[in-house]
This record gives C-alpha cells, structure tokens and sequence, in this order.
C-alpha cells in the first residue's frame, strides 16, 4: 500500500503490536503491503491513499521525455478494476502519452421508420473503468505564481484530429418525457482520458506540448464522460486543451477546485439528469500563459484566440444543473445556455456566484426550458463592443437574476418569456442597460450607476414593471413599442431586504486526521464482478483495528475495495478515520469498498445504537453502506425494516465524505448529539424513512452536495456484487423526510437535492433541546417529486430561514391528496408557529403537480422573485399569517376564480395579508379574498 504518510517500518511493528493476535497474524503475513508512505511534494486535503503507483514495476510508468506512458497507465488502471477499484497514484514529474487506443460506440440510428444499431470508432488514449481513479501531485497555480508544477500528463498524440469532436445523428427515447423518441447527436468524438460510471481524475496537469498559439491545431477532448452516473474532477489543471472536459448523456458529473485554459471549449454539457455539479472552477487564457511551461505564448496571444473563438462553459440540456463559483475570463462567450442538438429541448439550472469578464457574450442565452435559470449574488462583464447578457431569439421562458451586476448592455431578442432582475446594478453600458426588443422584464429596487439610457423597448416588448430602480430611483424609458404595457412605481412602502451577500458555502480547512499514518485493514470480505455476499462478521476485528489505530496517535484505517460484512455498531474513535476505495463522490453501480449489514437495533430496534459512531473528531470517507435485510425475511419494499440510523454523530467535528447509502432505513443522526462544526459532503444514496437530521445545539456545521435518489437502490454494479436491488420510489415518496433541521446555529446548507420525499427540507422544535430553528441560510436546494417540498413545522419569533436559489418541486403522489411547494405550519394559525417567524426565499423556481402553490398557515413568508411554471388550484394560500410576493412569474393560465377558490393568490378567512408588487400574471392578476385580512401592494389597485 500506498500513502501519503510518513510511516515507516517501527511504526507498522508498533501498530501490529496493538492489533490482537488474529489481526496481527493476518497483517505479518502481508506486511509488504504497508510499504513506504508517499510523501506528497505539494500540500493536499486528505491524506492519498493508493495500492497502484504508476511508476511500481509491475507497471513502469517512466517520467522521462520520449517513452510512451500510454500501456504502462492503462496498466496501472486495469489492475485497480480488476481488484474492485481504488486510486491509481502518479508522483509528481511529467509523463508523454505518444499512442492511441480503438474504441467503439454502439448507435442507434434510423433511416426514414427503420433503426438500426452502428459501431462507430474512435481513438482514445486512457480508459478509465467503473471504481477507479487517477491522483498525482498538484500545485495549486493560483498560490504558486501561475506555475504549472507536480504531476503533469503530456499529450503528443491527436494533434489535427479529424475526429476531434465527431458525431452522429441518431435517435433515443427521453425516460425523463415518457420516452418520447427524441432525434439527437451521439458523440463518438476521439478523447485523451474517457471516463466510465463511477471514475475520478484528481491532482494533476495535462499538458499539449506541441500545440503553438500562432498555429493553433484541435485536439480531441482532455477529459471526456461517456454515460453512467458519477465523473469527478477535482484540482487538476487544463493548460491549454482545445476541449476541456465534455459530458455526455449522463448523471452526477462534479468539476471542481480546477483550472481550465481551452482554446475551444472549456466545458461542455449535453443531457444530464439529476444533476450535474460544477463548483469553483476558472477558466481563463492566464493558466497557460503564465504556466512556465516551454512554449508557453504570451497573456495577450493567448487572451486574443480565446476571445475570437472560444467558450468557457456550454450548457446544453440538464436537469437541475448547479453552477457556483465559477469564474469565466476572456472568451467569445463565457457561458452559453441553450437547446441539444437536433431536438428543442434544454436547460433549468442555478447558478450561484458566477462571474465572468472581459467576454464578447458573457452570458448567452438561446433557450431555457419553462422551469427557468436562477442567477444570484454573480456579475457579468464585457468589454465596450460586447453585452454583459445576449437572449436569442429563441428564448421565450424565464430568467431571474437576484443580487447580479453587469457591466455593459443586457440585450434581448427573444420571442417572449419573462426576465427579472431584483437587486441587480448596471454599469458601463453604451446607448441602454437594458435593450429588450421583445417579451417581458420586471425590475424590483435595481440600481443604474448612469442617469440616462436605463431601458429600451423593442417594437415587440409586451411589459415592462419596475419598483424603486433607476438612477436614485428615477428609471429613464425609451419605448418603441406602441402596445406594451410599463408601469414605473416607487416609493419607500416598496423597499425590502435585498439579497444577502458572502455567505460562506465552505470550510475553511478540509477535515482529515492530524496523523498521516495509515494502516491497511486485511479483513474477510467478498470480492469480484459477481453477486457473492461476505459472509463472516468482522466487527470485532474492525473495531480492533480503530482501536490500534487511534492507540497508536490517530490516523487512517483503510479498507481496500471489497464488500464487508459488519453486523454489529462500530465506534470510530476520535482522531481516527475510517476509509474506502473512494477519493470522490460515487454511487452504488460503481462498486469499492462497501459495508453490508443485517444490523436492525437489536432488541431495541430503530432507538438502538448506529451501526457507525463517530467520536469527536472522527470521520467516515469513501465507502459504501448497504442494509441488506431492509426488505427481505418477512419485510417488503411496500413495508421495509425499521433501523437505527446508520451513521452517528456523538460530538463536535465529525465529519461524512463521499459516503453513499446504497439503501438503508436511515442516514445520518447529527441531532442527538451536540455536533458543533459537523461536515458532510457528498451523501448520495436511497433513505428509506430518514436522510440528514441535524440538531441538538450544534454550531457552524455544512450539509453539502447531498444527492438523495431512489436509484441508488436499483442500479447495481457489474455482476451484482452482492447489493440488494430495491426499487423504493413509491415509499420514499410516501415515509421519507429527507432533511431535517431543529436547533442548530450558523449552519450552512450549500447544494442539495432530493428527489422523492415526504419533506424535502423540513425545519421543527429540537426534540433534545426544547429549542426551535434560529437564522440560517440555504443555497441551492433542490427537492424533486416531494408532497411538501419545503416544510416549517415549528418556528419561534426569532426563526429566520433565508432560502437562496431554491428549486421546488411536486409530483402527483398516490394516496397523497396534498401537495405544495411550501408548507409554513401544519394547521391554521398553529401556535407551533410564532407570528412573527420569517421564511424568505429569494430567487426560487416552482414547477410539477401542486394542489396549492404554498400554504401559509401562521408566520411570514416572502417570495422574493420566483417562477411558479404551475400555481395548483390556488397559488400562494394564505390561510393564516402573512406573505409578500415580490417580481414574480405565474406561468400557468388560469380562469377568474369562483368563490373562495382559485386564483394565483388566496388570503382565507384567517389570513392577515398578502403583498403583491411587481409580479407578472400570465392571465392577469387573479386573487381571491375572504374574510377580513388585507390584499396589497403595488399589483392590487
């Protein structure tokens, strides 16, 4: 074994010394595993971990210029799939890649009503296959000066490929349209690295030597998703790719910590579903440039093709793409939204945080699906010939920027559609800010830096509404349109809390053990592509080992990839780190290391103990847990087994990193305990009755990048391995409440989603402190086929939850009658609700199957810019407290309501007020009244 520890020899005697007897022997027979640590040159997050280093020779990866590193890799990663996955290590150095491998990509195609299936070729260079990953030793080039240093991937082969970014037309049927037969193009474009289900490329460089910026030449793509569920990049470094990294049909891609300069393009995305993540990422022409690499051309060379031709980040269809913290720098187009290829249909997304200058398009904008684009707290520039954002003409849904400023002109030729603009500046712009030749804008409390040539309104513009915007409020209008509507209002009765800004979505210093030492567990388990099951018990050695572990002053305990069998609650103790095959984020059809269990709580059932406890200070990492009994020996998928929670908290700074559930009762108990400082990034998996919960006092905790779906039930690795394959969307839909918030403080909830849940997110009383939710913040939250997709059920008059870039929806359940975006109390005026609590929610999306749009039974909620495609039967339900609705789209048509039902907006006999400014109602404004509350605002004359 492989580690980035500095364990030598005395310390493995010490560590086996510690282990009982049958351990110890075990270990002894196979002490050359734990062979001499790696040490890193540059610094990382965790401590690398790999039984496969290039350079071994078993496979002889050589970094030396001319030998050809192609057989020797491809090597190194056929052995780490052969043994059930793991990191392949690359020291650092630079290593020439000079040949190419065949590859086929079996189509369907079809010629007038016939179809058929055709191989097409293609050349790649490195295939990664399902559990295994590439790490080497980077350098981070915005804290070394630009330098491109570590472990670097030569590329001298493909230079002129004519197969660079080939494709195919052909023909699919879309699973997320009821398999509608959609005409499309296949990629069977020639790749450096392919990436399979399940792969990761992390902590490293590629490199083209030969590509000169006088003479530019296209390559085939750096880094390339094939299909399947779970690519990761992460702190690598593109220094000068013609096409970055591409993803095709696929799930769960995730770019992040990376720096991209591509002559072409960055990164490009095409049909994801449920969804795709990218997370601080740069591209910029300055990574090559100031690269110290041979060759290596000037800013201002570089800065020149990159502007003419290329684009940072290319967003074709994706369901529920998160984009945040991604910076775009001197490019045609920085970021390009619009249809697939071949067929209308294209993206929703939320982007937060993203900033792009010195582009011709910072942001172009061909098409969006109904469900929108949600923009916040990002800016736009381009420089004095180009526009901040372009709408082409085939826009024609919704678009909502909250908290953005542009710098230069927002121009739109779309046929229609809604753009809004809430708390957004406008700077150096020429003749307008605004030029919108056609649809629909709203403008809420925006901010113009001139005192002319705010807007202009195309002969085509239907409706322009604005509230407290303008230079010192006072909006300048040049309508060219002889039927639009404009209505300009301000007044201080309008003003509301704009967006908060600098929200911290991340740690500050990733959690790993103080100690670098690592031991590598030889235990019983089941290996191989088959569906063979562990059938020994190793909880006693495995917690032997944690033992020796922490015994021995903390560190690792590594369990190469495997299925094991625990069936009895383990307790990592603090300082110690219980660890799989995994560096990155995967799901279950990947395989690696895995925990089965039969383990049920004993004879206290679901109160018993966890299966896995965490100390303080003890973390879970990169392995897979599976409840193999949740619905076998007299149980079903209708009527599961009830357990414990599988992971615990039991004090502050426990963390859970790139775990997935393949399936299980219950995920994670963070509320029993005081978990102050908790972090967890990267839970996917299927919950059966609970995901997340957090409580019991704890402070400054992350909840991140959740990914819940019952899918990781059903998709299961090559040869089953053992998994059992449940299909529990109907009961999940029905049981589960996802994630759960009770007395917790200054607790950040960055990028989850769920999809199929009773609760979504859910905030409630703690049920160990007494105490009710406080003020938090939720960025980027997705609940997907939920029947409350939002729920608070009790809140006190200090409670403050601030939703930012929130997609919510429903879907048509059985045997759940009521469904709504949000539910703000469980009962008309409940007293578990003080008057007085908040619920803000800036810049949403609502969409699916409502009966109610959101039911407000006590407190206050505002919905601060928001996209209800679909209202219900009655939108926003006001049966008790108070709610303000602010620049708003209702998309569905709806007729006059009849008495005490219907409309985009109810206040019921109960309801205090509701607030309607600046919204725009596809039908006219509709709104029904009972009883003696107020209806207001400035849409109500």
């Amino acid at each position: 074994m492989k580690t980035s520890s500095k364990l030598g020899a005395a310390t493995i005697l010490i560590l086996l010394a510690l282990l009982p007897m049958n351990i110890a022997c075990a270990q002894a027979q196979k002490q050359q595993v734990l062979q001499q640590s790696i040490k890193t040159t540059y610094p990382t997050k965790d401590w690398a971990i790999s039984d496969f280093v290039v350079t071994d020779p078993a496979f002889g990866a050589k970094a030396e210029p001319g030998f050809d590193n192609r057989a020797a890799f491809q090597a190194a990663i056929d052995a780490a799939y052969k043994s059930g996955g793991g990191v392949v290590y690359i020291p650092a150095g630079n290593y020439e890649f000079r040949s190419t491998q065949l590859g086929t990509k079996n189509v369907r195609v079809r010629q007038g009503r016939s179809e058929s299936k055709k191989d097409f070729h293609f050349e790649y260079v490195l295939r990664l296959h399902p559990g295994v990953q590439l790490r080497g030793d980077w350098a981070n080039p915005e804290v070394n000066n630009g330098k491109v240093l570590g472990t670097i991937l030569e590329v001298r082969v493909g230079k002129d490929a004519p197969n660079y970014d080939g494709s195919v037309e052909s023909w699919w049927n879309d699973g997320q349209a009821d398999n509608a037969l959609r005409t499309t193009y296949t990629s069977i474009a020639d790749r450096f690295i392919e990436m399979n289900a399940g792969t990761g490329v992390t902590n490293l460089s590629i490199w083209y030597p030969e590509q000169d910026i006088n003479d530019v030449k296209p390559y085939p793509w750096t880094l390339f998703q094939t299909q399947g569920d779970c690519a990761t990049i992460e702190h690598v470094t593109l220094v000068n790719s013609y096409n970055g990294f591409n993803s095709a049909p696929s799930e769960l891609h995730y770019v992040l910590d990376s720096y991209i300069t591509a002559l072409n393009k960055g990164i490009e995305v095409h049909v994801c579903t449920d969804i795709g993540r990218i997370e601080n990422v740069r591209i910029s022409p300055e990574y090559w440039a100031k690269s110290g690499l041979p060759g290596a051309p000037s800013l201002a060379d570089v800065t020149a093709y990159t502007k003419a031709n290329g684009t940072g980040y290319q967003m074709h269809r994706s369901d529920w793409e998160y984009v945040s913290y991604l910076h775009v720098s001197g490019y045609k187009t920085g970021v390009w939204i619009g249809r697939e290829p071949g067929f209308a249909d294209a993206p929703n997304a939320q982007l937060y945080e993203v900033h792009v200058d010195n582009c011709g398009n910072g942001l172009y904008v061909e098409d969006v699906n109904p469900y929108g684009i949600l923009i916040s707290n990002s800016s736009f520039g381009a420089p004095e010939d180009g526009n901040a954002v372009y709408f082409y003409k085939d826009f024609s849904t919704s678009v909502q920027f909250n908290g953005v400023d542009f710098n230069g002109p927002v121009v739109s030729d779309g046929s229609d559609g809604v753009v809004s603009f809430e708390s957004c500046t406008f700077s150096e712009y020429r003749d307008y800010a605004l030029k919108m030749n056609s649809g629909n804008a709203l403008l809420s409390q925006c901010d113009f830096k001139k005192n002319a040539g705010h807007v202009y309104l195309g002969a085509d513009m239907h409706t322009l509404k604005s509230v407290n915007s303008g230079y010192k409020c006072n909006l300048k209008v040049d309508n060219h349109s002889t039927s639009a509507k404009v209505e300009v209002i301000t007044g201080k009765k309008y003003f509301f809390e704009p967006i908060p800004k600098n929200v911290k979505t991340n740690i500050d210093v990733h959690p790993r053990p103080a100690s670098d030492k690592v031991l590598k567990a030889d235990l019983a388990r089941a290996t191989g592509f088959n569906n063979n099951r562990p059938v020994k018990d190793v909880s006693a050695e495995l917690q032997s080992a944690l033992d020796a572990v922490k015994a021995a002053g903390g560190g690792t305990l590594y369990l190469p990839a495997g299925r094991y069998l625990v069936d009895n609650p383990i307790k990592v103790p603090s300082g110690v780190e219980l660890r799989g095959s995994w560096d990155v984020q995967h799901h279950t059809q990947s395989g690696g290391t895995a925990i089965f269990t039969n383990y049920d709580g004993g004879a206290a059932g679901e109160k018993g103990a966890s299966l896995i406890q965490l100390e303080a200070g003890a973390g879970i990492r990169g392995i897979t847990l599976a409840q193999l009994n949740i619905a076998s020996d007299g149980y079903s998928v209708s009527n599961p087994r009830k357990t414990p929670f599988l992971i615990q908290g039991q004090g502050p700074k426990v963390y859970i990193i790139n775990v997935t559930i393949a399936v299980g009762d219950k995920g994670i108990d963070l509320a029993s305990y005081d978990t102050s400082g908790h972090y967890v990034d990267y839970l996917g998996g299927v919950p059966l009755r609970a995901g997340i919960w957090v409580g019991g006092g704890a402070e400054g905790g992350f909840i991140r990048n959740m990914q819940f779906n019952p899918h990781y039930g059903s998709r299961l690795p090559e040869g089953g391995q053992g998994y059992p394959e449940v299909f529990m969307m109907r009961f999940v839909q029905s049981n589960c409440s996802a994630l759960k918030f009770a007395d917790v403080k200054n607790q950040t909830i960055f990028n989850n989603f769920v999809y199929g849940s009773v609760y979504g997110i859910h905030f409630l009383k703690d049920a160990i402190t007494g105490k009710y939710p406080g003020k938090m913040t939720v960025i980027g939250h997705g609940s997907d086929g939920c029947t409350y997709s939002l729920f608070v059920e009790d809140a006190d008059k200090n409670t403050k939850i601030v939703a930012v870039n929130s997609e919510l929806v429903n879907t048509k359940i059985p045997n759940e009658p009521v469904r709504s975006y949000v539910l703000m109390g469980n009962e008309v005026n409940t007293s578990k609700v003080h008057p007085d609590a908040k619920l803000i929610l800036y810049n949403s999306a609502f969409w699916g199957s409502p009966v109610f749009g959101a039911i407000i039974n006590n407190g206050i909620v505002s919905f601060q810019q928001a996209n209800f495609t679909r209202s219900g039967t009655q939108g926003i339900d006001v049966r008790g407290g108070k709610a303000h609705v602010y620049t708003s789209y209702f998309a569905q048509k709806i007729a006059e309501p009849t008495a005490g039902n219907g409309g985009y907006a109810r206040l019921g006999g109960q309801g205090k007020s509701i607030e309607l400014t600046n919204n725009y109602y596809i039908s006219g404004l509709r709104f029904n009244k009972s009883g003696e509350g107020l209806i207001y605002g400035s849409d109500k004359k």
